[in-house]
């Protein structure tokens, strides 16, 4: 009791010495020069508590410090706002009056925005150290300057944090006052960005207990996001906290994350509010780990005064909005000592202009000048480095601690910088509401005994996919039931049980069962409408749809296949001993057959008899031989060695493509020979020929953007039956050529039966498959996709296409392998036609060089060397159809005697 009267008497004697000092000033009794500087704050807030014992030590501090201001005194002015404009801008007007070189604060952004007006006619900066609403700026206000970062920033901090847990759908829970102007926005654009869906909750200002328990039930309890930003002040935010533990909101299953406003004065709430409060996560301002000793120093004393001023709040631990303030008188300060050491302060104001004149205040003449050091303040303060950007005004360094709410207190989790982004700390364990430690889905089932209304689409067409059928009302009942099954209801149902929790539904039939043009994009919108809140069916997966609805993991094949009737080509055609080689085999076999022959004739022409005679007999006898190879009853001997290697390295060339020809020809004769009647969809767009499509499905749109089909060649139609009336009546008589359907409808129910008269053909044009639609951005999307996914990769998948879709598929599959051998083609034998052309080319090349040799051993000397060419081409034509003649012989010494005479003797001489 003694020390709480000693701080009374002390702040008695506080306020005795101010009123003196402003009494005498205004008598002129003072002599000693001073500079008044203003401070606006909510001074029945806490944070204007905090602010006030935080400026009024700055302020002592300063004028206790005999280094600074060259012995000036600097003079405080501190008003209350009431956390009112219209009060806010009576105080700041006051100040002006006063002669106040600048203007502290004020706390409140819809405040400071009037107070920052002033500022810029008056020519007076103001300084606030709590204003964080992001369209306070230089650029709007060039004398209004932000020692504390705005709210975009701590925004950005929170988007990057509800990113990190994937979590999609967030809930802004807000007081719709000063507080929600631009954090709000700011905090909106920085979860859009990340691409996060956002609702917005705002709170009647000064709610009362039973207005909050309403706002929570009717606001926050039917929505499917769990995920929850509260910025309000703190004490409607403990109001709201102690609701939600009431209706058990704050839960293992809930999210709830506090901005700076609330994580800022964590430190003043009782131990039953933290309570209030666990599980919660929070961004908070950093405190600066630099200079703690001076930091400590200034804590104890700020805690000391503080008791003194509000004895009504016994606890509360200094906070950065408390060090920020602190911080903005030294930085005013800093800046009117450089400027009076230098002699360029001014702090005289001029009269009045014609904008001030009505509000009876003056411009500050040194205004400017002192705008500009203030901008080009940069200190280590009790809150960190001081530096402030001169493009923007704000504060550069802003770093925030991510905390988390456990028992009485709360923990650093991981930080914030704009430089390194979001750390979440490994170490630590996140405690979520009810002390569990599994991180919250973010999202759930909203109202108890909601059930989800699921369109499915009445096609009487395609009832494997989605099979409706009225079930007869009984009499008085008002609503028509329906039985509805299908392949699409099966996988739904087989998906919703592998999912972790439960889904109720209520499948309701679209449409009367009679499909029409765009039926099935019109049943896709409805989602987007809010009619329905998802649909079930054969809807594919498209760009275009996806614009305005999700959709999820596809569960059937994705692609586009054309179906077109077959011909069959059987053994009944007359050439068709033609087709077991292809036309380009055909014309290398007659040329090898002639080229062989030829080699052959070369080679036995000038030895063999059976190869000479008159040029008629020799044309016969070169084509039988070429021929008859076929059949192995030549009657011409072979005499030559060269001869006979050609002639047996091509029969068995001959033997393979025999065989070959056989093999092929008995299939061909034997099974049937089936080829599409269009190969392609070129055919049908060079052609003009009709094009069918299934009724109401993106097909038609498709064929006409995507493949360029004329809209007129188009023809609808609504079952598989008319598809197979349609192909069997052809384009001569009102059907059509091809049919375009998904796969997975041409495979298991139309070609499933029918392989035997139509066939796939063409490429596979790629589309999306068919998924479950829902609407944009909702949460159940990437749990039932993954759920598919599963069902995909288990047995249960094949049994329900089993159930729903033909058994004969894997018999059209084993026929379809086997309905067209394959032609021969050179591809086929290349190495032999290389091998038997490659021996007998050898072979030939040898042979005339060796009977060039002997043509010129023969008739090198006998030949005149002036003949020309072609006397000699004509000379060697004629040797080269002689009969052989035998290889000359080595020349040998001979010896001849001569005998003479002179007396009838003789002389021998020898040669």
């Amino acid at each position: 009791m003694a020390s709480r009267a000693n701080f009374g008497y002390e702040l008695v004697l506080q306020f005795a010495f101010a009123a003196l000092l402003l009494c005498a000033a205004s008598q002129g009794e003072i002599n000693d020069p001073s500079i008044n500087i203003g401070a606006i704050m909510a001074l029945t807030t806490t944070s204007g508590k905090i602010a006030r014992t935080a400026i009024e030590l700055a302020v002592e501090d300063v004028n206790r410090n005999t280094s600074i201001l060259n012995g000036t005194l600097l003079n405080i002015h501190i008003r209350d706002s009431r956390q009112d404009s219209l009060t806010g801008v009576s105080a700041a007007l006051e100040l002006l009056r006063k002669g106040c070189v600048s203007i502290i604060g004020p706390q409140m952004s819809v405040v400071a925005e009037f107070v920052a007006h002033l500022g810029v006619a008056a020519r007076v900066p103001v300084v606030t150290f709590a204003a964080t609403n992001p369209s306070l700026s230089m650029h709007r206000y060039p004398y209004f300057i932000r020692m504390a970062p705005s709210d975009t920033p701590q925004m950005t901090a929170i988007a990057k944090l509800i990113d990190n847990y994937s979590w999609r759908d967030v809930v802004l829970v807000y007081v719709d006052d000063d507080m929600g102007t631009g954090s709000i926005p700011a905090l909106d654009d920085a979860l859009r960005a990340e691409g996060k869906v956002v609702y917005k909750a705002a709170v009647p200002p000064q709610a009362d207990i039973s207005t909050m328990r309403r706002f929570v039930e009717e606001n926050l309890m039917r929505q499917e996001s769990r995920v929850f930003i509260v910025h309000m002040p703190p004490e409607s935010a403990l109001t709201l906290f102690s609701e939600a533990n009431k209706l058990r909101i704050i839960s293992s299953e809930y999210v709830w994350i506090v901005t700076d406003a609330i994580a800022s004065l964590l430190d003043s709430f009782n131990t039953t509010s933290l309570q209030l409060m666990n599980g919660v996560l929070g961004v908070k301002r950093s405190l600066p780990k630099t200079n703690q000793p001076r930091l400590n120093e200034f804590a104890k004393r700020w805690k000391q005064r503080f008791r003194a001023q509000n004895p009504e709040i016994p606890n509360l631990e200094l906070n950065d909005r408390g060090l920020a303030a602190y911080d903005t008188v030294w930085a005013i300060t800093f800046a009117i000592d450089h400027l009076l050491r230098g002699g360029l302060f001014d702090g005289d104001f001029s009269a009045a202009s014609n904008k001030t004149k009505i509000l009876n205040f003056r411009v500050f003449e040194g205004g400017e000048q002192l705008l500009k050091q203030i901008l080009d303040t940069n200190f280590i303060g009790l809150s960190g480095p001081v530096r402030v950007s001169p493009k923007s005004g704000e504060i550069l360094e802003f770093p925030y601690d991510i905390i988390n709410m456990v028992g009485n207190s709360y923990k650093v989790i991981g930080s914030w910088t704009e430089a390194k982004g979001l750390q979440i700390s490994s170490k630590q364990v996140v405690h979520w509401g009810r002390g569990s430690t599994k991180t919250p889905r973010g999202w759930a089932i909203t109202a108890p005994g909601k059930i989800h209304r699921i369109g499915v689409p009445w096609d009487r067409g395609f009832t494997q996919f989605i099979s409706v059928k009225p079930v007869h009302a009984s009499a008085g009942a008002r609503n028509q039931s329906y039985e509805i099954t299908g392949f699409c209801i099966d996988v739904f149902k087989a998906v919703l049980k592998r999912l972790d929790y439960a889904l109720p539904y209520e499948l309701i039939p679209y449409g009367s069962g009679n499909v029409t043009a765009d039926y099935y994009d019109d049943l896709v919108y409805q989602v987007h409408l809010q009619k329905f809140d998802a649909v079930v069916g054969d809807i594919t997966v498209n760009s275009n749809r996806s614009k305005y609805v999700d959709f999820t993991q596809p569960y059937t094949e994705t692609g586009l296949v054309m179906v077109v009737a077959i011909a069959d080509e059987g053994s009944s055609e007359p050439w068709a001993f033609l087709r077991p080689f292809t036309p380009a085999m055909w014309i290398t076999t007659v040329a090898f057959f002639i080229f062989t022959g030829a080699v052959v004739w070369l080679l036995e022409h000038r030895r063999n008899r059976q190869f000479r005679g008159t040029p008629r007999k020799q044309v016969l006898t070169f084509i039988w031989f070429s021929f008859s190879t076929l059949f192995t009853t030549q009657t011409e001997k072979i005499v030559s060695s060269l001869g006979r290697a050609v002639v047996i390295i091509w029969l068995f060339v001959v033997l393979v493509l025999v065989s070959s020809y056989t093999a092929s020809l008995s299939s061909m004769l034997t099974v049937r020979q089936i080829v599409p009647k269009i190969e392609s969809i070129d055919t049908l767009i060079t052609q003009n020929l009709p094009i069918g499509y299934r009724q109401g499905t993106f097909i038609a749109n498709y064929l006409e953007h995507q493949l360029y089909v004329n809209k007129s060649l188009l023809r609808p139609y609504t079952s598989v039956q008319e598809y197979a009336i349609a192909l069997e009546e052809g384009t001569n008589n009102g059907g059509a050529g091809a049919i375009f359907d998904e796969e997975t409808v041409a495979q298991n129910l139309f070609l499933s039966t029918r392989c035997n008269a139509f066939s796939k053909v063409g490429p596979t044009y790629r589309t999306g498959g068919y998924g479950f639609v829902f609407p944009k951005g909702s949460p159940l999307v990437s749990d039932i996709s993954k759920a598919i996914l599963n069902l995909s990769e288990s047995t249960d998948m094949r049994q329900i296409r089993k159930r729903w879709f033909n058994s004969s598929e894997s018999k059209c599959d084993a026929e379809s392998g086997a309905v067209e051998s394959t032609r021969l083609s050179f591809d086929n034998f290349w190495v032999l036609f290389l091998l038997t052309g490659g021996v007998s080319f050898l072979t030939l090349l040898y042979y005339l060089c060796r009977l060039l040799y002997r043509f010129v051993y023969r008739y090198e000397n006998s030949c005149p060397h002036d003949k020309s060419i072609s006397t000699r081409l004509r000379t060697f034509v004629s040797f080269a159809d002689q009969k052989d003649i035998p290889p000359p012989k080595r020349k040998r010494c001979e010896t001849v005697v001569w005998s003479y005479g002179t007396n009838g003797g003789s002389d021998d001489r020898r040669v």
